[in-house]
């Protein structure tokens, strides 16, 4: 069974992104209607990530920096 949340660590490792970028996009993430579904803090220090919501929003970055190059 594939798992559909990941810790912040997990998703660091999964998408071979630095701790502190993804701290970057998560606060991207909870100001965007779109994505901020996509991250559960249900108490102070848990944080935790749905995996394809995290996917969904590096596809929707790359998309917005390929229209402004464009």
């Amino acid at each position: 069974m594939l798992k559909k949340y990941a810790t912040k660590k997990e998703i660091s490792e999964i998408f071979g992104v630095p701790i502190d970028t993804l701290n970057k996009d998560m606060a991207q993430m909870r100001r965007s209607h779109a994505f901020k579904d996509a991250v559960l803090r249900p108490s102070y220090r848990r944080v935790i990530i749905l995996i394809d919501g995290y996917e969904a929003f590096l596809r929707h970055k790359e998309e917005q920096r390929l229209r402004k190059c464009a």
